[in-house]
């Protein structure tokens, strides 16, 4: 079975890792934005370069493992520049380019040392706008804990930028608060990581259940933190075990990131 992992972050992967997803079935990724660098100081131009080698170098690279990159670009919370005005009003030209699907990871994080909150808030409201204007998808990080409550913020502020909510995914989503998502009429995003205490089983359940299939991703969020490449695929596979459909497996890793970010594939 062919899967893509709609987000994860290419850069921190070695040729090892590619290899091993490519051999599983990965046949396409979508890499987000993050903290491009620690303890250093970040200006718009560290996001330029990141973004150039996000767009110029990483897809070659990943690409001689038999894997597609697509890319999301945005300001990343946890990593503000002070001067970030500059790469809010660059981002509509990088929206333009090649294998460029979406707007992400943005979103709010509490524990951000380079950005208070209202000043984060400040930034995605800007963020939304550049979505809005330009009709891209957009994918929404959520903290690790109080899951509900950032959910709720975010519900508000896609209402008030005007967004159509089925170009939304809210990511690191958690099976508890995936209906919670639903309900506000967005994707929803499971993230299978370690440190986030979501396993590839905990995914499959959610899948088992039946509802809202056309409304879920399952993602690794592979990160220089502890992360397993191979965690969608491992999540198909406990899928199969439960007795899910194949038909719906594949719409779940495979047919919804192709429609949700309209991949060339």
């Amino acid at each position: 079975m062919q899967l893509i992992d709609p987000h994860l972050h290419i850069d921190s992967r070695s040729v090892e890792d590619l290899q091993q997803m490519s051999m599983a079935g990965i046949k396409a990724v979508v890499s987000q934005v993050y903290y491009p660098h620690y303890n250093v100081t970040i200006t718009s131009n560290t996001y330029f370069d990141y973004y150039d080698r996000h767009i110029n170098y990483e897809p070659v690279r990943v690409r001689e493992e038999l894997i597609e990159t697509y890319l999301g670009v945005g300001l990343n919370m946890v990593a503000v520049p002070k001067d970030w005005e500059k790469v809010v009003e660059a981002l509509p030209d990088y929206l333009t380019k090649d294998r460029v699907v979406c707007l992400g990871e943005i979103g709010l994080e509490p524990t951000s040392d380079t950005a208070d909150l209202a000043e984060q808030e400040e930034l995605l409201k800007a963020q939304l706008e550049v979505a809005r204007n330009h009709d891209v998808p957009v994918a929404f990080h959520t903290p690790l804990n109080e899951k509900e409550k950032w959910i709720a913020k975010y519900a508000d502020l896609i209402a008030d930028a005007k967004l159509d909510k089925t170009r939304v995914v809210i990511d690191h989503a958690t099976p508890s608060v995936v209906k919670h998502i639903w309900e506000i009429g967005c994707y929803a995003g499971i993230t299978v990581q370690p440190w986030r205490s979501v396993t590839p089983l905990d995914a499959a359940k959610v899948v088992a259940e039946g509802e809202n299939l056309d409304r879920l991703m399952i993602n690794s969020d592979c990160s220089p933190k502890i992360s397993d490449a191979l965690a969608v695929p491992k999540a198909a596979f406990e899928m199969r075990k439960l007795g899910v459909k194949d038909l719906d497996i594949q719409q779940i890793v495979l047919d919804n990131p192709i429609r949700f970010f309209n991949l060339s594939i």
